[in-house]
C-alpha cells in the first residue's frame, strides 16, 4: 500500500489565482486531467479522465482560497483524499497537495510532481486580471 504523498510548489501567482486553478473545471484540465467534472462545494461530485483511466470522487472540504479536499478513486479501488492547501510567501503563493488513501485497499495515486509542474506553467501564462 503507499502511503500519504506530499508535495509543494511555489507559483508567482495570487492566492486567488491558485484557488481557480484548482477548483475551475477548465483550469483544472489544463493541469490535472483531460476532461475535469467538478462542483467545487462540500458534498459536490469531481470526475477526472486522463490517459492513466478515471477517477471519481466527492468533496469534502472548501474553504475559499485556503483550503480545498476531496476523495478520488479509479473504479474498484479504494478512495483517497487528496488536499490542497494555498498559503501566499513573499514570492507569490505556495501550494501544498497532500494525497492520503483511505482504508485498506487505497493506494495514493502519485504523480504530483509532472501534475503540479503543469500547474506552474499554466500559472504562468494566465493572464493577469
Amino acid at each position: 500500500m503507499t502511503r500519504r504523498i506530499e508535495n509543494s510548489i511555489e507559483v508567482p501567482g495570487t492566492p486567488e489565482e491558485v484557488w481557480e486553478a484548482i477548483t475551475d473545471e477548465d483550469r483544472l484540465e489544463e493541469w490535472i486531467a483531460e476532461e475535469v467534472e467538478l462542483d467545487p462545494v462540500e458534498g459536490g461530485d469531481a470526475s477526472f479522465r486522463s490517459e492513466d483511466g478515471e477517477r471519481s470522487g466527492t468533496v469534502q472540504t472548501v474553504e475559499e482560497e485556503e483550503r480545498f479536499a476531496f476523495t478520488w478513486a479509479r473504479p474498484g479501488e479504494g478512495e483517497s483524499l487528496v488536499e490542497f492547501t494555498i498559503e501566499a510567501v513573499p514570492a507569490g503563493t505556495r501550494l501544498t497537495v497532500v494525497e492520503t488513501p483511505i482504508g485498506p485497499t487505497a493506494v495514493a495515486a502519485g504523480g504530483w510532481r509532472p501534475r503540479l509542474a503543469r500547474l506552474r506553467g499554466s500559472l504562468a501564462l494566465a493572464p493577469v486580471v
